[in-house]
């Protein structure tokens, strides 16, 4: 299995079910998309979550409620960049999984799919994806709470610094491997994370100070 991470702004994915694992998935969707744009989500089904409802009210999505089992599967498939099988009925989940085969789209559908939704940490400008292919999802979460726990303030401020610096020594210094050996001393540097103490902008003066001294 290959992790990665995916752009979905301004993607079309299609939502089959208005359940709790639904919103689950689309809520996850939602919020580890970033700032790029917004997917362009769409929900069948025959009852929808109170929260889908609100989504739908806010314009994050777009509900259709109908019966899947008398739609036509292949025309709300067309076009489908991510399908997500979420309906309760296990024969028309295998319809639905059976006629995505025949459209170049990602499904995400238990094991069978092609796609899978990992357990996520989106923190402090961090997103870390946890998975266990499905071997103990209540093991994945328990990583994902015990991870969470070491990014803190401090983390938030270095990342935000460490992007700064990188730009800031892309100007001044040419040899590429030279700015990640700077970059990876600042954070085995005690002195850097001890800075972290003061608020963002005068930590990275700090820091900057601390690599002429010591580095440059």
């Amino acid at each position: 299995m290959l992790p990665l991470y995916v752009n979905v702004a301004d993607k079309r994915i299609v939502v089959f079910g208005g359940g709790e694992v639904a919103e689950r998935k689309i809520r996850q969707i939602l919020d580890t998309n970033g700032t790029e744009g917004k997917p362009d989500l769409e929900v069948y089904s025959l009852d929808f979550t109170p929260q889908i409802e609100e989504l739908r009210e806010k314009g994050e999505l777009t509900c259709f409620q109908c019966d899947l089992c008398d739609s036509d599967l292949g025309k709300l498939l067309k076009d489908a960049f991510l399908v997500l099988v979420c309906t309760s009925d296990e024969s028309l989940n295998t319809r639905i999984l059976n006629e995505a085969a025949k459209f170049d789209a990602l499904v995400n559908y238990r094991h069978e799919g092609d796609a899978f939704m990992s357990s996520v940490i989106n923190k402090g400008g961090f997103l870390i994806s946890i998975s266990t292919e499905g071997k103990g999802p209540a093991m994945a979460k328990y990583m994902r709470e015990t991870i969470s726990q070491f990014i803190g303030a401090k983390e938030e401020k270095m990342l935000l610094i460490q992007a700064s610096l990188r730009d800031h020594l892309k100007e001044t210094i040419k040899e590429e491997e030279r700015r990640h050996e700077i970059l990876n001393r600042v954070l085995r540097d005690p002195e850097c994370w001890a800075a972290l103490d003061a608020p963002v902008e005068i930590a990275e003066g700090l820091i900057r100070r601390i690599i002429s001294d010591k580095y440059a």
